[in-house]
């Protein structure tokens, strides 16, 4: 009876040891790995265009050349914060791919002037909400091994653009094209799972949507998130 009781015993204990370590190894596994997620989101900001000046003109009568000013226009889509949210998954120890998602309700402005009867100047508004999907590439600068608690990174990528207008009555959509840096600053540095901010600045590259122009406009972005590594 004593033989089997040690056998039994003696497997038991290798396979909680082997249990324990392969635990361990779990639990310890340095972070990031190949396969790691990351999620973030927060507050997002984005810069304002200007469009050009236009000037309505009427013909003078009996005259087939030249004509008189009737008004002028100037638009003006102003910076506005807005909200936003991002996945990743690493690749690599030091390279993630990312999607996320842009949220901002900017306010158009159509400003009416110089009236040719001497009318008071006038402006007209409008609120348009956008969406921005994007597909980011991640490329951080410095390894995330225990104890570094600042991770500087780059990103660059392209993402899809929806703007409604007011009452949802007019789709306009185009392409994105973005490139940020940023840092990443972790509370836990040497923990598994880190909570950290992140914070990251760029331009971004608008081609189609809304516009008081049909060509492409650059205006710059930035945003400040919560970000949890696992």
């Amino acid at each position: 009876m004593r033989r089997p009781f040690v056998a039994v015993t003696t497997v038991a204990v290798v396979l909680c040891a082997s249990a324990a370590l392969a635990q361990g190894r779990f639990v310890y596994r340095d972070t990031p790995h190949v396969g790691s997620w990351e999620i973030s989101g927060g507050v997002v900001w984005t810069g304002g265009v200007t469009g050009p000046t236009s000037t309505a003109e009427l013909t003078r009568n009996g005259e087939a050349d030249g004509g008189f000013d009737l008004f002028t226009a100037d638009g003006e889509m102003n910076g506005r914060m807005g909200a936003g949210a991002k996945i990743a998954v690493f690749v690599s120890s030091s390279v993630a791919v990312e999607g996320g998602i842009r949220f901002s309700q900017p306010v158009v402005s159509y400003r009416l002037s110089a009236d040719a009867e001497e009318a008071s100047d006038i402006t007209a508004q409008e609120n348009l909400t956008r969406y921005v999907f994007t597909g980011s590439l991640l490329v951080h600068l410095r390894r995330m091994s225990p104890g570094v608690s600042a991770v500087p990174f780059v990103a660059g990528g392209a993402g899809y653009v929806r703007d409604l207008h007011q009452g949802n009555e007019l789709l306009e959509t185009g392409k994105e094209f973005h490139g940020l840096v940023g840092l990443k600053y972790w509370f836990n540095s040497t923990a598994p799972a880190r909570l950290g901010i992140r914070g990251e600045a760029g331009v971004s590259m608008m081609d189609g949507g809304f516009d008081f122009s049909d060509k492409s406009r650059v205006v710059p972005i930035a945003s400040a998130s919560l970000v949890y590594l696992f």
